[in-house]
């Protein structure tokens, strides 16, 4: 018998070609997720995914036969691929923007609930690790599902009346539209963990699919298969705008359902207003360029508008973060003067997110408005310097007031994200009904033109502020708003002395010798 050893059966660390690929294979697979093979084959032996699977192949074939037989004779002189293909899209769109979604929601929800999350808790994945996992898996279902249907595609493509950039748009939709909806489901998974709950956040993100089905559906058969998308510079403007904002919300989503999950001591705020930042960026760019691109002074007045109800959203969600800093939180925070006053408003708590909120808004706000000072005058009907300042006074106002009433209310409730969304929701109501309540007590009937008792009326103001030519009393109004946002901005930096309190603590001996240890388990590992 001969002794000669096969290669692959060598110690890693001997030298050679074998053992330089082992190392760096070794090396690779710590990068890898271990939580993506459990979950793929938990995911694709399911019997969900089984039958969708034989149903979406059964439906693929009997349209295929039932579009030949009702387009003949013609399809032999006509072209017919975009026929068929509105079938197949439609067949396609089921299991990609259904079916995936509401997989990959219920299996990490499912791990919330039957108590397996502590399982994974207790090993070294990290939160984010547990999360890519699942989607991971989700990505994985979906690219089974395109090699079901991706054929007949090409078939359609044959049939003539289509071409290659048409089925790439169509199937870049639908995958692109799958992926936002599953990363907004996992995050709804770890919003909230009682049973009530999980049945409003189940019945929304079905609500959220119903809508992308129709959304998906009448772009791509309206536009992208009646082939009204030219390749212009506005039309790729557009594609790479929904591309850009599309990701940044997948990573959005990610990232805060990793933060729900993760230990409270962990610093689970600052990556998510640096997102919540670089979206704004994003949004900014693509608003100005439209606006100078097109010479429309609408496009700023929606960006605008967009951008107020984005950090409204935004900050409301962040007065509900606890105001309690751990001290492995306090040893990241910034330690010179000049580092906490521009960086301090990214470490965790409600009152930084608040002027986190404010001052992003402000700034970018100013920079769309200040496109009209820079590039003088652009054609249209709106006037964005007088948008941008009753949008920012709006949003100190009703931001403001949102925060003064949660604050008490934290205390003795404690912390929760749905208190200060039911108090902001409230708000917005009551400030649209409360100007039409009272002209209705003194007067006998409600406005029927605008005046200045309607300050609080967001969304008829901002209509009004949308011309050239001002109603009477939307000056007034703006006066109003900026003195009452102003008022309670201020009246909160007041409440912000505990935040400017908290200085960066030191790493313990401790906590300094096992990172050092960990460091040097990882280099020796390498």
């Amino acid at each position: 018998m001969s002794n000669v050893s096969h290669p692959l059966l060598d110690d890693a660390d001997q030298p050679g070609w074998w053992g330089w690929i082992d190392r760096n294979t070794e090396r690779g697979t710590r990068f890898l997720n271990p939580i993506l093979i459990k979950e793929a084959r938990q995911a694709l032996k399911s019997k969900q995914f089984g039958v969708t699977f034989f149903l979406l192949l059964l439906a693929s074939w009997f349209w295929m036969v039932i579009g030949v037989v009702m387009a003949s004779p013609d399809i032999y002189y006509v072209p017919s691929g975009v026929y068929l293909m509105t079938g197949y899209f439609l067949l396609l769109s089921v299991p990609m923007i259904a079916m995936v979604p509401l997989a990959a929601h219920r299996s990490l929800a499912a791990e919330l609930d039957e108590g397996t999350f502590e399982l994974l808790a207790i090993t070294k994945l990290s939160a984010l690790r547990i999360v890519t996992g699942k989607l991971g898996s989700a990505v994985l279902q979906m690219l089974v599902y395109f090699a079901a249907l991706v054929p007949a595609f090409g078939f359609c493509y044959l049939l003539r009346g289509i071409d290659l950039v048409m089925i790439s748009l169509t199937l870049g939709l639908v995958f692109m539209a799958s992926l936002l909806l599953t990363t907004f489901g996992l995050l709804l998974a770890t919003a909230v963990q009682n049973k009530a709950g999980q049945i409003f956040a189940l019945l929304f993100l079905l609500f959220c699919i119903l809508m992308a089905e129709v959304f998906c559906g009448s772009f791509a058969i309206g536009v992208v298969m009646a082939q009204q998308l030219t390749w212009e510079v506005g039309s790729f403007n557009f594609l790479l705008l929904f591309g850009a904002v599309a990701i940044s919300f997948m990573v959005l989503f990610v990232q805060a359902a990793a933060a729900r999950i993760a230990p409270v001591t962990e610093n689970r705020s600052t990556r998510l207003r640096w997102i919540m930042f670089i979206q704004q960026l994003l949004w900014v760019a693509a608003m100005a360029g439209a606006a100078f691109y097109d010479n429309d002074a609408e496009i700023l007045f929606f960006g605008i508008v967009m951008l107020g109800a984005y950090w409204t959203l935004m900050g409301t969600l962040m007065l509900g973060e606890s105001a309690e800093l751990s001290p492995r939180v306090l040893r990241t925070m910034p330690q010179t003067t000049f580092g906490r006053m521009m960086l301090l408003w990214l470490c965790p708590g409600p009152g930084t997110g608040f002027m986190f909120a404010i001052l992003s808004a402000i700034a970018g706000i100013a920079t769309l408005s200040s496109v009209v000072i820079v590039f003088g005058k652009i054609a249209g009907s709106s006037n964005p310097v007088m948008t941008s300042g009753i949008v920012v006074g709006y949003l100190m106002m009703y931001l403001g007031a949102t925060r003064l009433i949660v604050l008490p209310l934290s205390r003795r409730i404690g912390n929760s994200f749905l208190l200060p969304v039911s108090v902001m929701v409230i708000l917005l109501v009551l400030g649209v009904v409360t100007p039409s309540i009272f002209m209705a007590i003194t007067t006998g009937a409600p406005s029927s033109q605008y005046g200045a008792q309607e300050f609080t009326n967001w969304m008829w103001t901002l209509s009004e502020s949308s011309g050239s030519r001002f109603a009477f009393g939307v000056e007034m109004s703006a006066f109003l708003i900026a003195v009452i946002g102003g008022g309670l901005f201020v009246l909160n930096l007041f409440l912000l002395v505990r935040e400017f309190s908290y200085r960066r603590v030191s790493v313990p001996a401790r906590v300094a010798a096992d990172d050092q240890e960990q460091s040097s388990v990882v280099a020796l590992g390498e």
